[in-house]
């Protein structure tokens, strides 16, 4: 923050106003309903696990058949899980029977809760975070297949639908559809403001990177040491010496991977993240270049046909294929990090 604040004129705090929660949600569901072709009805839950939590159904905005549902649960409270997911809680898949088991998603963020006076205000990177998981519960929502596993994408891909969706926050014409001073809806957020953002993060963002690498090698690291290797092994030595190979070396008497659960449940797959951006990059590259850009319904309804309904039912490397109509590239993303040709 204190970068951004100095070197690019970008007060993260400041910056909130502009984003009151309730706006940003009913924005962020106008923008995916648009690109995606969906209508999203809020409906009263047959049950709820707290106070406040949410359900909506979604249909296709065409034909009205519907597609799933999710659940909400937006706002901290005690005992509450402390971070951001998308936790499926029905895949979709044909019955015994023959009827379609439609899927059932549910969002759990910790957002800052609204006061007395004045509503929930998020950071930009809480929009981003709001986004990306999003695009977890879009991706099970909108895929279709006989069977459920075959929704169940590879570990190096699944976040590359959300990952994508992400470059919605970044773009000006996107933010201006309900990115607005809640205290004065007419006050648009600043196009320098969006500038200096993007410059921070593309200052940033070589760091973020060779952070994301050093934790998907020491996953690779710990997941193939043999089993007696694993007890004999110095873990904050394997640790501190993997960071420093392709990031800055953290002091010899700290552990900083304790904190890294995924390290527990992606068995290996971590790297998966910075793979998937590449890809998600080079997706998002086909909307940069669309006629309405990132709100391109054309671009956006093909986008939903060949990779978020197709799930696992192809290869995945051929869906992404089919969207770009060509094959990948690195070369959106290594623009994307200021790397020029």
């Amino acid at each position: 923050n204190r970068l951004k604040k100095e070197k690019y004129a970008v007060d993260t705090e400041a910056l909130r106003v502009y984003f009151p929660f309730q706006a940003t949600l009913q924005g962020m569901f106008a923008l995916y309903q648009k690109i995606f072709s969906l209508k999203f009805t809020q409906v009263e839950p047959p049950y709820v696990w707290a106070p406040g939590v949410q359900l909506w159904v979604v249909e296709d905005a065409t034909t009205g058949v519907p597609m799933g549902s999710f659940y909400l649960d937006m706002f901290p409270r005690d005992g509450k899980y402390n971070h951001f997911a998308n936790f499926p809680q029905l895949v979709g898949r044909v019955l015994p029977d023959g009827r379609y088991e439609l899927p059932l998603a549910a969002l759990v963020c910790n957002f800052p809760p609204p006061t007395a006076d004045k509503p929930s205000l998020l950071q930009h990177g809480d929009v981003e975070t709001l986004f990306h998981e999003f695009g977890h519960v879009m991706h099970l929502v909108i895929g279709r297949a006989r069977y459920e596993g075959l929704l169940s994408v590879p570990t190096d891909f699944v976040e590359a639908p959300s990952q994508m969706l992400e470059n919605w926050v970044w773009d000006k014409a996107v933010l201006d559809t309900f990115a607005a001073d809640y205290r004065d809806p007419a006050k648009k957020i600043p196009a320098e403001s969006i500038n200096g953002l993007v410059a921070a993060r593309q200052a940033t963002e070589g760091f973020f990177n060779r952070r994301q690498l050093s934790i998907g090698l020491l996953d690779l690291g710990l997941h193939t040491l043999s089993v007696d290797g694993a007890w004999r092994a110095d873990i904050v030595k394997l640790v501190n010496d993997t960071t420093a190979r392709v990031s800055l070396a953290p002091p010899p008497d700290t552990f900083w991977a304790a904190y890294i659960g995924h390290l527990g449940h992606y068995d290996a797959g971590y790297y998966g993240y910075l793979w998937a951006k590449v890809m998600a990059i080079d997706m998002a590259s086909v909307f940069k270049a669309a006629p309405g850009g990132f709100l391109d319904e054309k671009t956006g309804r093909r986008l939903r046909d060949e990779v978020y309904a197709k799930g696992n039912t192809r290869d995945v490397a051929d869906s992404v294929e089919a969207f770009l109509g060509r094959p990948r590239s690195n070369q959106p993303f290594l623009e994307y990090v200021g790397i020029k040709k």
